[in-house]
């Protein structure tokens, strides 16, 4: 019974240790209600104790999937950004106990050498290498590379590291509590192939991450050159009209004033008023002369709102080319005071622009093959958060969609060039900020629905339908 209980105590730290770590990598504030972490972490070492007492060899693997499993639920993120933390979490953990133990050997070994009471020995070396492993995991988490947590979206390769090595400790603590390897060896291959698999699929998630945030910069690319062209192309027709109007206001200055005092001389000198007509009509030709090249001049400029940045105005054009080339009619609006506010909420431009782009071209795909197609964008201030809200009067979503929305990739437009993972890192990037989403299909009016991406720090997903 002892010994049972020892066991269990044991059990706990390390998981208490990976509890704390997977608090502290995800960047978790801690609050009250993360007290009950520890009545779970007892209640699944109690588990992962019978579970495995005559079957050890499976020790390691049952802690790594309890504790996914439990975060899993706890927590309702996206599966693979959990199970890597995790992994990473329960590797240190498991150093963490492996230092302990090599630190609390000085101290075992006066306690067996000087006590002769079984469970007394057992019961100081087990509480002391829990304190130190309580100690050694409150120092790890204050080291000022895991303090302030890990993204797995802003990887910038010591998460692969973490990871490797993460996973090789749990390796040789499988090796450890096998009791003849020689005699496992099916065992020991399959958690090998499980480990490796799990490693397999985060190499593959960043291959496919990094591929698309590839795509991401060379389209950015693509649309600054675009919107760098139109710029000069605009500036060269700007001058050419600078200098037409120049010329007819510089005639204008002249003729018109000298008509003018020819009228009145003729209005002096004459009873009968008939030859002004002509003149009349030479005032009137010119004066629509003059308001036919104004309204050229007025046509030709874009009734885009202007943000005075580059990159969101290059963006807002990008959409503008797109809705135009599928016949989607589009127009955008912005608060006043929004930009300094959204900039604020999220600094990094190309997680703004790709929210953007991604919400743009969805809505241009679902408007381009119904009659007058119509994408508005509005940038505004919900409450006091800034807000980005892209309204279309397209279909509705698919049932499938929303249900996999922000777990999985899918898309029902692949023959459009959809392939999901759009909104998989749109997902990605409001977990990074907090944000808030909300699908609204209860519009009334000329569109159909819209997508609401709220900056509130409150990070809620709501399904208005």
């Amino acid at each position: 019974m002892i010994e049972d209980i020892l066991a269990i105590t044991k059990y706990f730290t390390l998981f208490f240790s990976s509890f704390y770590g997977y608090l502290k990598l995800s960047k978790n504030r801690f609050r009250l209600i993360n007290l009950i972490d520890l009545f779970f972490a007892f209640f699944l070492s109690a588990g992962l104790y019978f579970a495995t007492k005559h079957l050890r060899l499976l020790l390691p693997f049952g802690f790594l999937l309890l504790t996914c499993i439990y975060f899993l639920i706890r927590n309702r993120q996206l599966i693979l950004n959990t199970v890597t933390l995790c992994v990473i979490s329960c590797g240190i953990a498991i150093i963490i106990m492996t230092s302990a133990f090599i630190a609390s050997i000085p101290l075992e070994f006066f306690i067996f050498n000087f006590i002769q009471n079984e469970i007394v020995k057992n019961a100081l070396a087990m509480s002391i290498l829990n304190i130190l492993q309580f100690t050694f995991a409150f120092l790890v988490y204050r080291i000022k590379r895991f303090k302030s947590g890990i993204s797995v979206q802003d990887n910038d390769g010591n998460i692969e590291l973490l990871f490797i090595i993460s996973i090789l400790s749990i390796i040789l603590m499988t090796l450890f509590y096998t009791d003849n390897i020689a005699n496992s060896p099916f065992e020991i291959i399959i958690l090998t192939l499980i480990f490796c698999g799990l490693g397999l699929i985060i190499w593959w998630k960043k291959y496919v991450t990094n591929r698309y945030h590839t795509q991401i910069y060379k389209r950015n690319e693509a649309l600054y050159e675009n919107r760098i062209e139109e710029y000069e192309n605009e500036r060269k027709n700007l001058l050419n009209q600078n200098t037409e109007l120049s010329k007819i206001i510089h005639r204008d200055n002249k003729l018109i004033p000298a008509m003018v005092m020819a009228v009145k001389e003729l209005i002096n000198n004459s009873q009968e008023n008939t030859e002004l007509t002509g003149l009349l009509e030479q005032l009137e030709e010119l004066s629509a002369e003059h308001r036919e090249i104004i309204d050229s001049y007025q046509a030709k400029s874009d009734a885009l709102p202007k943000t005075d940045i580059i990159a969101i105005d290059a963006v807002l054009h990008y959409i503008l080319s797109k809705a135009r080339q599928n016949g989607v009619q589009f127009s955008a609006t912005v608060a006043d005071g929004c930009m300094p506010a959204l900039l604020s909420a999220i600094p990094d431009m190309t997680d703004l622009t790709t929210i953007l782009c991604d919400l743009g071209e969805n809505a241009i795909i679902a408007t381009k093959k119904i009659t007058e197609g119509k994408v508005l964008l509005s940038l505004e201030f919900y409450g006091s958060a800034p807000s980005i809200i892209f309204y279309d009067n397209g279909p509705l979503f698919d049932e499938k969609v929303i249900a996999n929305m922000g777990k999985r990739r899918i898309t029902t437009h692949k023959d459009d060039g959809g392939s999901g993972i759009g909104l998989m890192t749109l997902f990605e990037i409001l977990n990074k900020y907090n944000a808030s989403f909300c699908l609204n299909e209860r519009q009334n009016g000329e569109f159909t629905k819209c997508i609401q991406i709220t900056f509130d720090n409150l990070h809620t997903v709501e399904f208005l339908r």
